[in-house]
C-alpha cells in the first residue's frame, strides 16, 4: 500500500511543483491526494511521512525533468467531486423539526475539538432549517470565568457561526431543582448522607449506599433540608438510583446534585449552594430543547445516564450521535491541543493569551490566517464519523492554501537583509503585480535612475563571488565581491536559467522592517518592500516563496505578522 501511496503522491508532487516554480508543497499534495482518494483520509497519519518523502525526490529534479515526469501521468481524477455533504440525521420526521446544541463550559477558548462538535451541530442545524443553541454550562462553580463567556461568543461568530438561541444554566437552577423534585417523586433518586471516603467505598466494593432504601418522602425532606442550608459543603449529595453493582462503576448511583458554599459562583455569586452536575443540567437541557445531540463518543455513558433521567421525569429523549475523536498534530505549535496545557503555559508565562498562535486555539488558527470557510469545509468533510481521526495539521492547511492563493497579494520579504549594490545599472522601471493571475489587484512600481542601485536581499540568498542571478522582475546581475555588502554588476534583461532570488528596494534612508511570528515561538526578522506601508491590520498576503501571513499590526516603520503556513 506504501508503494501506490508514493506512486500517487510523486504524481501529484509533479504537477505541483511545475505549477509553483519548481518546488512542490507537501499540504498541497495531501490535498490532491484526498480529492481522487477521499478514502485515505482517516490514514492521514500514515500517509504524511511518504508523501514528505515524494516530494522531496521530486524537488530534488530539475524544473526540465519535472515537466518531462509530470507528462507520463493521467490527472483527469483530480477533477473536483462533487461534495456529499453531512449524512443524513435520524429520525427527522418523528420530532417535525431540528434543534441541536453546542454546550461550551466556559472555562477557556474554544480549540479544534471544541470546534468541531459546534460546527457540525450548527451545520447540521442549517442543514434542516431548524434551531441552533448555544448553551454554556456553568453549573460547576469552580470552573467559569466570566471573560470565556464573551470569548467564546466571539470565536464562534468569528467562524460564522450564529446562534438562535442562548442558555446559560447558572440561570436556571430554579427549574434544576423542580425537576430534581420530580426524580425523587418518581423514586428514582434518594440523598446521601455518607462521608466522600463511605461513598468511595461502596461503589468499589460495589454495594448499595445505606440510603438506597429511604422513603421517597424522607428524600424529599433531605432534599429540602439541603436547599435550606442544613448540611455544609460534602455532606449530602442527590444521586440517581441506577445499579451499585453495574459493571460500569460511571453507573453506580451517579452523583445528581452537591453542595458547593467555598466557592462563590462567578455570574450568581452566593445566590445558590446545591449545584446540578453536568449529565443532570444536560439531560434536563436536552430534554427540553434539543431533538438530536451530536458530540464525542466519550459522551456515550453519560448518554445512558440521561436517558434514565429523562425518562424518569417525563421528558423527550433526543437522538445521540456520538463521534469519534480528533487529533490535530501541528508540528509548528509549540503547545499542545487540550485546555490544561494551555493554561499551563500561561502560567508558565510560555504564551501570552488563548489567541496566542503558539496554542492551536480557533481563535490562534483566526489570527494566523485561516479561513472560517476553511474550518467549514474541513469539518463538513469529516462530519460525525465513529472513528477516531487522526488529522495532521499539513491537511487544513492545504484547504486553506487553495483558497488563499487566489485572494492574497503578493510582497517581497527578505530575512536577514545583506545590502546589494547594483553598479551601471541603467534607469529602469520595475512593474510587479500584486498577483500574476489577477490584474484587477493592480501592481507596485519601483523607478531606478542610471547607476548604482541600492536593494537588499535575504542572507540565505547569498551569491557566491562570479555567480550570475536574476532579480525577480527586474534584471540580471554578476556578483564581483561579498563583504559587509555585495558588488555586483547589471548583467542585462534576458531571463536564463539562473538562480532567482526576490529583494526589496532600499528607498530613502530606511526600509520597512518586518517581523514574522512563527507558532514554533521563532521570530523572524526582515526587511519588507515598499509598498506593503499600505496593507491594514488582517490582511493575508503571500510573502514569495516564504509564507502566507496575517498582519498583526502596521506601524509604518514596522509590520508584524502572523506565520499562517507555507
Amino acid at each position: 500500500m506504501s508503494e501506490e501511496i508514493y506512486e500517487l503522491a510523486y504524481k501529484y508532487a509533479l504537477k505541483n511543483a511545475v505549477e509553483h516554480g519548481g518546488k512542490a508543497s507537501v499540504g498541497a499534495v495531501v490535498g490532491k491526494i484526498f480529492v481522487e482518494r477521499p478514502d485515505l483520509k482517516e490514514r492521514a497519519k500514515e500517509i504524511i511521512p511518504i508523501v514528505k518523502r515524494a516530494v522531496g525526490d521530486v524537488n530534488a529534479l530539475s524544473p526540465a525533468r519535472q515537466k518531462e515526469e509530470m507528462e507520463k501521468y493521467d490527472y483527469s481524477a483530480l477533477q473536483r467531486r462533487e461534495r456529499k455533504g453531512l449524512p443524513e440525521l435520524p429520525n427527522v420526521d418523528k420530532y417535525g423539526h431540528v434543534a441541536t446544541r453546542f454546550p461550551p463550559e466556559p472555562g477557556g477558548y474554544i480549540h479544534l475539538g471544541n470546534l468541531r462538535s459546534a460546527l457540525v451541530s450548527y451545520l447540521y442545524a442549517k442543514k434542516y432549517n431548524g434551531v441552533f443553541i448555544l448553551r454554556f454550562e456553568d453549573t460547576n462553580p469552580t470552573k467559569p470565568k466570566i471573560p470565556y463567556y464573551d470569548a467564546i461568543r466571539e470565536d464562534l461568530r468569528a467562524v460564522g457561526i450564529k446562534w438562535d438561541k442562548e442558555i446559560i444554566e447558572s440561570e436556571r437552577i430554579p427549574t434544576y431543582y423542580d425537576y430534581a423534585r420530580k426524580l425523587i417523586e418518581s423514586g428514582a433518586a434518594y440523598v446521601c448522607t455518607c462521608t466522600p471516603e463511605d461513598m468511595r467505598k461502596h461503589r468499589e466494593e460495589k454495594r448499595a449506599c445505606p440510603h438506597r432504601s429511604q422513603s421517597v418522602e424522607e428524600n424529599l425532606e433531605l432534599w429540602d433540608q439541603m436547599l435550606e442550608g442544613a448540611f455544609g459543603e460534602g455532606e449530602a449529595v442527590l444521586r440517581l438510583k441506577i445499579d451499585p453493582a453495574h459493571p460500569n462503576p460511571a453507573m453506580r448511583d451517579p452523583v445528581l446534585f452537591r453542595i458547593v458554599t467555598s466557592v462563590p459562583h462567578p455570574r450568581t455569586g452566593y445566590k445558590y449552594h446545591v449545584y446540578p452536575l453536568y449529565n443532570f443540567a444536560c439531560a434536563i437541557e436536552d430534554g427540553l430543547e434539543v431533538t438530536h445531540v451530536l458530540r464525542g463518543k466519550e459522551h456515550q455513558t453519560n448518554g445512558e445516564i440521561q436517558r434514565i433521567i429523562q425518562n424518569a421525569v417525563g421528558l423527550r429523549t433526543p437522538e445521540f450521535i456520538h463521534f469519534g475523536r480528533i487529533h490535530v498534530e501541528d508540528k509548528d505549535a509549540s503547545v499542545q491541543m487540550g485546555k490544561r496545557y494551555i493554561r499551563q503555559a500561561l502560567r508558565d508565562g510560555i504564551i501570552e493569551g488563548w489567541g496566542d498562535v503558539r496554542v492551536p486555539t480557533v481563535r490562534s488558527l483566526l489570527n494566523r490566517g485561516i479561513l472560517p470557510e476553511t474550518l467549514w469545509e474541513f469539518f463538513e468533510e469529516i462530519g460525525p464519523k465513529k472513528s477516531d481521526l487522526h488529522v495532521d495539521m499539513e491537511y487544513i492547511y492545504g484547504i486553506n492554501r487553495k483558497k488563499l492563493d487566489e485572494r492574497a497579494k503578493r510582497f517581497f520579504f527578505v530575512e536577514d537583509p545583506v545590502e546589494l549594490v547594483v553598479e551601471n545599472a541603467p534607469a529602469v522601471e520595475a512593474r510587479i503585480p500584486y498577483h500574476p493571475d489577477h490584474q484587477e489587484y493592480g501592481e507596485r512600481v519601483y523607478r531606478f535612475g542610471e547607476g548604482k542601485h541600492h536593494l537588499y536581499i535575504a542572507r540565505r540568498d547569498l551569491p557566491e563571488a562570479g555567480e550570475e542571478i536574476r532579480l525577480m522582475h527586474l534584471y540580471n546581475v554578476r556578483v564581483k565581491e561579498i563583504g559587509d555588502q555585495v558588488i555586483a554588476e547589471y548583467s542585462g534583461d534576458e531571463i536564463k536559467r539562473t538562480k532567482k532570488i526576490q529583494w526589496v528596494p532600499q528607498i530613502g534612508e530606511s526600509t520597512i522592517d518586518a517581523e514574522i511570528l512563527h507558532p514554533s515561538g521563532e521570530r523572524i526578522r526582515g526587511a519588507i518592500e515598499y509598498w506593503a506601508q499600505k496593507l491594514r491590520d488582517g490582511d493575508i498576503i503571500q510573502l514569495e516563496r516564504v509564507c502566507f501571513a496575517r498582519v498583526k499590526s502596521n506601524q509604518g516603520e514596522k509590520i508584524t505578522l502572523y506565520w499562517t503556513h507555507r
